[in-house]
């Protein structure tokens, strides 16, 4: 096997409970926020504001909080990934 091959098979290390980061870039500052917050309850995370688009047409919020398990943070992902909202997902 390929050391290429071999790397993108392998899954990261993480040890939950661990504090997981979410960047988020869409048109509506505020949409964003209210989408981060859905995907994250119970948690309540905090959202900061990342960077605006030089024509401001453009928004990336980062939202840091602690997960409990693999399951809660792939839910969350797949959560913001789905909203029509949210154009990136980091």
């Amino acid at each position: 096997m390929s050391e290429e091959n071999f790397c993108a098979q392998r899954k990261p290390e993480i040890t939950y409970p661990c504090t997981w980061e979410y960047k988020v870039i869409g048109t509506d500052a505020e949409k964003l926020r209210a989408v981060l917050l859905a995907a994250c309850t119970p948690v309540v995370p905090t959202i900061t504001l990342s960077n605006v688009s030089s024509k401001g047409t453009y928004f990336s919020l980062n939202a840091s909080l602690v997960v409990e398990d693999e399951k809660t943070r792939l839910r969350i992902f797949k959560h913001l990934k789905n909203s029509p909202d949210i154009k990136i997902v980091i």
